[in-house]
């Protein structure tokens, strides 16, 4: 445990990152306010329920003050990902999601002449909002940037392997890289994110539920798709409150 003394003081650990202006491509170093500002976007908007929006502030917290100790970043993701199961259960109602069950399960027999299993827990809840359409795959920014950042990432792996090869022929020790310009791109239509999120977010909760040793800082994205997915099932409702 900290002593008294080093509670208000900045994790070492978070000044080991730099930050790097885009226009002037000067770095510097990151601060309380930096962080701060990090978060504040991924905020739930005013539909949504105060029960919800309690907890999901509360992972907020546990981000901001993972600058005075680095492991919270982890438990703040953690409990971001508890408020979505939250916030699906007060969106759909038990008697909603045991009949979307039921039908699932009978037609898939129908179909195929086999049981189908659907979870109770939150990948079956992702699967339910995905089927009813309470969220829509160009609604999450994730989705929107996917085809830029594909082609990014594939630049940049290019250029590194321009770069081994060419330190493997000279013998250099090292060499200068240009920045990596990509135009945005449109999104791809293709692109199944909600299908992702269905695969992937349960098994994270379920690996820190069940204890995990993980330990990174990059979370950000986890409040982002959280904070989406919530305001669009709880805009939805409103929608359908006001037809």
């Amino acid at each position: 445990m900290k002593s008294i003394n080093e509670l208000t003081i900045v994790d070492i650990r978070n000044t080991f990152f730099t930050r790097i202006n885009p226009k002037t491509s000067e770095q510097h170093d990151c601060t309380l306010e930096n962080h701060y500002a990090d978060i504040q976007p991924y905020s739930l908007d005013t539909y949504v329920p105060q029960k919800v929006t309690d907890q999901y502030e509360t992972a907020r917290n546990l981000y901001l003050y993972a600058w005075f100790e680095y492991n919270f970043y982890n438990i703040a993701e953690f409990k971001a990902l508890t408020v979505l199961e939250l916030a699906i259960k007060q969106r759909v109602s038990d008697s909603d999601f045991r009949n979307y069950c039921k039908i699932r399960k009978q037609k898939y027999w129908e179909r195929e002449g086999k049981k189908l299993s659907i979870s109770n827990g939150l990948k079956g809840l992702i699967e339910y909002c995905r089927d009813k359409q309470l969220i829509r795959n160009q609604d999450f920014s994730a989705w929107q940037r996917q085809a830029t950042m594909k082609s990014y990432n594939q630049a940049k792996t290019a250029q590194a392997d321009w770069a081994i090869s060419k330190l493997g022929r000279t013998g250099q020790d090292q060499i200068s890289l240009a920045d990596i310009n990509i135009e945005k791109l449109k999104p791809d239509p293709n692109h199944d994110y909600i299908d992702i999120l269905v695969n992937t977010i349960n098994r994270v909760r379920n690996e820190y539920a069940h204890g995990s040793n993980c330990l990174y800082k990059d979370v950000l994205t986890t409040f982002e798709m959280v904070s989406e997915f919530i305001n669009q099932i709880f805009q939805n409702k409103e929608v359908d409150n006001a037809q």
